[in-house]
């Protein structure tokens, strides 16, 4: 008798896979977003109003130091974005950073991440609202700035309630106007200050590359304005990370996602260190002021006083734009927050389109908040009040992203997730920002160069004492959140 056996008598054997995590916060939406909007939206989000009216400001104030400025802070926006892509290929969620918080920190975490992230996002779209009240007065200086205010919330927020497609289609048209006019600027200034060089100098320019040192030198107010104008600088990079909410929304994430994020550096470097220096060289920064968009300024100083009022369209449409991705990357979060037991149940609610129109429903009446601030303080008032009070809550929210990154890293090691295949900065890089991000965090709660520089801390106090309590009685009667974990196994053969 034969000994062959030709069937393995082996017994099958069962291994458990990394457990797959599923956030309740996703269910509902559709993918609809494609990888060229993906990448508008990548752009859109890193290019905005704060460079197209907060610069001219913060040049009067730093001098063309400010191109300092921008490369320190985005050297930190550029690891951020590495660590948050890291996560984002891991598991794209509409959640973002809220729902990684959630997973890989704790759920506390999430709820202050949540909540304060809905509460900036917000106030960013309030000041959204207040540039597009001064920009119309370009045309109409005896147009209230609340009603071109209004009627942008109405157009805006209606788009948003259609379908996450058609709020691709706007940021891809309106993002693409906006990158195609800094590109075309940036040429136009090179040949201003070419021409200038050669003594043929458009109309009345003074544009020329000396600009840069001349009149107080490159660092006309000291060393010391370099710092003074980061809460400028932070508010500019503010809506770079909504391409992680467009990832669980993305049709194909795994492919579009890594293209999105390894762009960010070169979208900083081009569009607002390039922008800061050429405008620096067409004027003297002294020439500058928020009164107006620096683009508009620049353009008038150069004889084509017609294309200021196109730029002035443009700067209108990148506002446009920048308050479309805010109501966006506002509402995902917050219906994170009310799936997982965390906010009002009716912001939760989801339309057959896919559309979350409960928290859209609450951003609108949030955002009639800025229209009346806007009849009070005026449009240009409003912007600079509510920009100096969004800074410190852009940090905590990096810094949330940054602390959600070592508690996924110290699970990859765990063998709880996969490793990332996507390149990031790693733990070392990640320490390094939360303190630089730290220490900026206390000199904006604490600069006592400003008269009034006790209002940032008392108000962060607040919303952390009210959050305490919110989070407190929350998680006492809803002490689970729906997310959970969900063990896949593989079954294989021995051979």
């Amino acid at each position: 008798m034969s000994t062959d056996q030709s069937i393995d008598s082996s017994p099958t054997v069962a291994s458990t896979a990394p457990p797959a995590y599923v956030d309740a916060g996703d269910a509902g939406f559709k993918p609809g977003l494609s990888n060229l909007q993906i990448q508008m939206i990548a752009l859109g989000g890193a290019v905005g109003t704060g460079l197209f009216l907060g610069v001219g400001s913060r040049i009067a104030q730093a001098g063309p130091a400010l191109a300092i400025s921008y490369i320190l802070a985005g050297l930190v926006v550029y690891a951020m974005m590495r660590a948050l892509g890291q996560m984002v290929l891991y598991r794209p969620t509409t959640g973002a950073f809220v729902s990684y918080a959630r997973e890989f920190v704790s759920d506390r975490l999430s709820f202050f991440t949540g909540w304060i992230y809905v509460t900036l996002a917000a106030m960013i779209g309030c000041v959204e609202i207040a540039a597009v009240g001064v920009y119309v007065n370009f045309w109409f200086p005896d147009v209230p700035g609340w009603i071109p205010a209004l009627l942008a919330i109405v157009f805006v927020i209606g788009v948003n309630l259609l379908s996450v497609r058609a709020f691709g289609v706007m940021e891809l048209g309106a993002a693409g106007i906006k990158i195609i006019s800094v590109i075309v600027f940036i040429i136009i200034g090179v040949i201003a200050i070419l021409m200038a060089a050669f003594g043929r100098p458009l109309g009345e320019s003074i544009a020329s590359v000396t600009n840069l040192w001349e009149h107080g030198g490159f660092m006309p107010n000291g060393g010391l304005a370099i710092v003074l104008v980061m809460q400028g600088v932070v508010f500019s990079f503010s809506g770079v990370e909504i391409v992680a909410n467009s990832a669980g929304e993305a049709k194909d994430p795994q492919r579009t996602m890594p293209k999105a994020i390894r762009s960010v550096m070169t979208r900083i470097l081009l569009f607002y260190i390039g922008s800061v220096l050429i405008l620096a060289m067409m004027l003297p920064f002294s020439d500058y002021s928020g009164d107006e968009s620096p683009f508009v300024t620049a353009l008038g100083s150069i004889g084509i006083t017609g294309l200021s009022g196109v730029m002035n369209f443009v700067v209108l449409t990148a506002a446009l734009s920048g308050l479309n991705a805010t109501i966006y990357a506002t509402a995902r979060p917050l219906r994170n927050l009310s799936a997982n037991k965390r906010a009002p149940e009716f912001t939760g609610k989801m339309s057959h389109r896919g559309t979350p129109v409960g928290a859209l429903t609450v951003i609108c009446g949030v955002l009639v908040i800025g229209v009346v601030l806007i009849l009070f303080f005026g449009a240009m008032g409003a912007f600079e009040l509510i920009l100096g009070s969004v800074s410190v809550l852009i940090l905590f929210g990096w810094i949330t992203i940054f602390l959600s990154h070592l508690g996924f890293l110290r699970q990859v090691d765990q063998g709880l997730v996969p490793a990332p295949t996507f390149r990031a900065g790693g733990r070392v890089v990640d320490y390094i920002c939360l303190a630089l991000l730290g220490a900026m965090a206390l000199w904006m709660l604490f600069n006592f160069t400003n008269p009034t520089w006790y209002y940032p801390p008392i108000a962060v106090a607040i919303v952390m004492v009210v959050l305490t309590i919110a989070c407190g009685i929350v998680r006492r009667k809803y002490p689970e959140t729906p997310t959970r974990t969900v063990a896949v196994t593989t079954v294989r053969e021995r051979s």
